[in-house]
């Protein structure tokens, strides 16, 4: 689940023990609870919006204590965005039972702003929901108006939107939100509670007052204080509290304080200091002007903001003063934390103002050093003018933020700060890049990089400048710009690099090899960076997840250190955090033809892809291994369908940071896919779009990629001829610039094209060269990325040839008798690799031993649905469903719904 917030933010707040009851009000909001899926309560500031949410959270859940569960968010500024919203939301159902499809995180990660990603990453969520097995659950959304980002209410309007029905949301707030209000009352699905239905009448109003100690008023005195107040709560408590305890008349407020607009704001203003402010004693005054900097009031808050060691006894004497204080806990006999109502909050901190001209800087300074988190104490900091305090905890709380989705609220603390500052401190400009980094936009996280690096070194900070370089270099080298990626490496070579700042750059030196077709340096670089990651666990984020993608799978030597960050996902001594890589190990699998990980694995991967749309890196290598995988099953229509959707992907507007670089890598996976089926219109296509030689944001494996598609579609038209100047060509370029998932080996359609030419020799020489790499390699993947009708051909040509005489288009001389028998281990399980129509697989017994039933819960389950959503779709009890899972995995002998789904998804007879 996401990490721990303050707790007072997710829970309601405590009533106090002489809150006025108003039963018919508290009635009426229950039965809204109830019937509609929305319950509003909207009124301005000081109406009783929280006490009476506060009142049917406790209702609602004492009445159904087993089969009700509540769930509870006070808005605060920090939550304005989708991103941080959601992560709100997710916290606050953080104790309900649910059963999570995949983790919350994973969630928040693929919110970045309000687009289409942002609202398939509900799926999980609603999944979740779904799961609930209660009777009846509502999350209350208090203070709600303190969100006005519009992307924030579309997510929150479509999480309603999907709500199951056994669950509502009540919500609190002074504005009507933008949550589709008039559809929903026409639905009948929105109950609503609005400023005159909370406006007290004299019974509420004498029943408060007397709580108060306020001596009882005629009923004629009592309605003129209601004319006066019009039944506002707050207007009411005023004047309680100015009078209580003094055995007088109640007077009415100064004329003009409860109008409206900015004179009455100051008439308001005016009462408060003159009858509530001036009645406190003098400590007592001054302390409550000095913690009105504080959001919430606690004893250490307090303490380092006001200077005194006494405050839990003076939190404790204020409260009872019911001082517009409200209690933040309710899980000790004195309140350990407190909040001032926003009118008095927002009175106390211009009346400090006021008497006080800029102390308010030096209480947030003393108020940040004392705060629990950092982003509360970027709050502070910054509110203090204080912006290179600001800055270092910006710098502490950004990594997790970052990770988790929550690059706007950065750039809403960035906004903050003087415009000159933000264009040249070196720590500005950092967390610039930071976010545009966060984002895939590598050209705005290179143009803040790269001055942020000159911005520490002339500071003398070479530890930051070294760290900035590293992801400097990364840019420059997913850009194409690789003289300026090769020359950031080249800064860094032979530096005294502690482990945690080696690892980054461990990492570029694999990517700038992958990108400048230094292959030599690609296998060690990654081993170097597993042996870095050992002494700095917390550097698996995010460069080891980076490398979780199958781009560096099939190159030579790879094998091993790939593997090896797998298990570096597990948890670490100094970081317990998990890095899981399904991608990465389902290539591995893949490429190395080992059907019985790959297919549980792939089940993974795509039912992670279902999950979490919105990660789209995962997603597309999902789809990108699915078409290969598809297509070596025979099955091109899946293939073309899922490399077609990777294609579609970079439409996003998130994708605009890579389509520059990437978009036509994953046209050629589909002109792969292509290729396989034989589909020489298919090919023919796309050959305007890959046929130019690389841009300046790509790679110049583009190169052999364009030659290799020409030559293919060549062959595919029956001009061998035409295709071997062009495959000769791309198996040249292929000795030095690879990219094997995407593009295999030139040197197999270089046999192909021979073979068709007639030239037997140089076909079996240049399948020869091909062997022998993906026998040293144990790769069956060259060979699946391959028709196999043609792949059959040269086998067979192979096979029969005697070894290891002709040598042509620079092959080997033919291969030793080791790593034949070796390449004839490769034939035999690419055999085993064949569709179904060539080598039927045998009846899984399991599976037929299951009844229709479990047969019909195991095709849902491998669909991805929940218990909960199983049960609906048979019209069954989730109990029953819960039965029929334990047994179907009892019969197939697996011990997950991952492995069960898997053999689920086998091809069957």
């Amino acid at each position: 689940m996401p990490a721990a917030r303050p707790t007072p933010k997710f829970r309601p707040p405590r009533l106090r023990r002489d809150v006025v009851a108003r039963s018919a009000l508290l009635t009426r909001a229950e039965a809204g609870a109830l019937d509609a899926r929305l319950l509003l309560v909207q009124a301005p500031a000081g109406f009783g919006k929280t006490t009476l949410l506060a009142q049917l959270a406790e209702r609602l859940a004492a009445a159904q204590p087993r089969g009700h569960h509540i769930a509870w968010l006070t808005v605060d500024a920090d939550d304005n965005d989708a991103n941080r919203l959601l992560a709100a939301v997710l916290a606050a159902l953080r104790p309900w039972p649910l059963e999570w499809p995949v983790e919350p995180e994973a969630v928040l990660s693929q919110v970045q702003g309000d687009g289409a990603a942002a609202r398939a990453a509900l799926v999980p969520v609603l999944n979740a929901l779904a799961s609930y097995g209660g009777e009846r659950a509502w999350l209350f959304i208090d203070d709600l108006h303190r969100v006005t980002d519009a992307g924030a209410l579309a997510l929150l309007d479509a999480l309603l939107e999907r709500l199951p029905p056994e669950i509502g949301l009540v919500v609190g707030s002074r504005t009507e939100p933008a949550l589709a209000l008039a559809r929903r009352r026409a639905r009948g699905e929105l109950a609503e509670l609005l400023a005159a239905d909370l406006q007290f009448d004299a019974e509420a109003a004498r029943a408060m007052l007397a709580a108060r100690g306020v001596e009882a008023l005629p009923a004629e005195g009592l309605q003129a204080v209601l004319a006066r107040t019009g039944g506002w709560a707050a207007g009411l408590q005023l004047l309680a509290g100015a009078h209580a305890g003094r055995g007088a008349a109640l007077t009415p407020l100064p004329a003009g304080a409860l109008g409206a607009g900015t004179a009455a704001q100051r008439h308001l203003f005016e009462f408060f200091a003159s009858e509530v402010l001036a009645e406190l004693p003098d400590d007592l005054r001054q302390f409550v002007l000095r913690c009105a900097v504080l959001d919430e009031l606690t004893p250490a808050a307090c303490a380092a903001v006001a200077g005194r060691a006494d405050t839990p006894a003076v939190l404790d004497a204020l409260y009872r003063r019911h001082l517009f204080l409200t209690a933040l806990d309710d899980t000790s006999p004195a309140p350990a934390a407190l909040r001032f109502h926003d009118l008095f909050l927002d009175f106390l901190r211009s009346e400090l103002d006021r008497r006080a001209p800029g102390l308010a800087a030096t209480l947030h300074a003393r108020a940040a050093a004392a705060v629990d988190t950092p982003e509360r104490a970027v709050h502070h900091w910054l509110r203090a003018g204080r912006w290179d305090d600001a800055l270092a905890a910006m710098h502490r709380a950004a990594p997790a933020l970052l990770a988790a989705g929550g690059r706007a609220l950065v750039e809403r603390w960035l906004a903050q700060l003087p415009d000159e500052l933000r264009a040249s401190h070196a720590a500005a400009l950092h967390l610039q890049g930071l976010c545009a980094w966060s984002a895939w936009d590598w050209p705005g996280a290179r143009d803040r990089f790269r001055p942020a690096v000159e911005a520490y070194r002339a500071a003398g900070d070479e530890e930051h400048a070294v760290e900035v370089l590293s992801m400097l270099g990364a840019c420059h080298n997913g850009m194409g710009e690789l003289a300026e990626s090769t020359a950031a490496l080249a800064q860094a070579r032979g530096w005294p690099l502690p482990p945690a700042l080696q690892v980054p750059f461990d990492s570029l030196r694999a990517w700038v090899g992958l990108a400048t077709g230094a292959l030599d340096e690609i296998t060690p670089a990654i081993a170097a960076m597993a042996q870095n990651v050992r002494r700095a666990p917390a550097t698996r984020f995010p460069n080891v997840a980076d490398m979780g993608y199958g781009h560096l799978v099939g190159l030579p030597g790879t094998a091993g250190p790939l593997r090896e960050l797998i298990a570096l996902g597990q948890p670490q001594p100094g970081d317990a955090r998990e890095l899981r890589m399904p991608a990465l190990a389902a290539w591995l699998a893949f490429w190395h033809g080992e059907p019985s990980p790959f297919k549980p694995l792939l089940h993974e991967l795509q039912h992670l892809q279902r999950q979490a749309p919105g990660k789209r890196v995962l997603v597309t290598s999902a789809q990108h291994l699915t078409a290969l995988q598809q297509a070596a099953a025979g099955e091109p229509a899946l293939a073309k369908a899922a490399a077609q959707a990777a294609v579609e992907a970079f439409d996003a507007p998130e994708a605009a940071g890579q389509r520059p670089g990437w978009l036509r890598s994953h046209q050629h996976v589909l002109a792969r896919v292509h290729w396989i089926a034989q589909d020489a219109a298919g090919l023919a296509a796309l050959l305007p779009r890959l046929r130019p030689a690389h841009g300046p944001q790509e790679w110049p494996v583009l190169d052999v990629a364009a030659l290799l598609v020409q030559g293919q579609a060549a062959l595919l038209a029956g001009q061998a001829e035409r295709a071997l100047p062009l495959l000769r060509g791309a198996a040249e370029r292929h000795r030095t610039h690879r990219l094997p998932v995407f593009f295999g080996d030139p040197r197999l359609p270089l046999a192909f094209a021979l073979q068709q030419s007639g030239d037997e020799a140089g076909a079996l020489a240049a399948f020869d060269a091909a062997l022998a790499d993906a026998a040293a390699e144990d790769a069956l993947g060259p060979l699946l990325m391959e028709p196999r009708a043609r792949v059959e051909r040269l086998w067979a040509a192979w096979a029969a040839a005697p070894a290891p005489e002709c040598a042509a288009d620079g092959a080997s001389a033919g291969l030793s008798a080791r790593a034949r028998a070796a390449a004839e281990r490769l034939h035999a399980r690419w055999l085993a690799w064949a569709p179904s129509a060539v080598q039927p697989p045998a009846v899984d017994r399991g599976l037929a031993s299951l009844s229709d039933r479990e047969r019909e819960v195991l095709a849902l389950l491998a669909d991805g649905q929940s218990n909960k959503l199983i049960a609906r779709a048979m019209s069954i009890s989730p109990h029953t469903v819960k039965r029929h899972v334990a047994n179907l995995l009892d019969k197939l002998g697996v011990q997950t719904r991952t492995q069960a789904a898997a053999r689920w998804l086998q091809p069957r007879r």
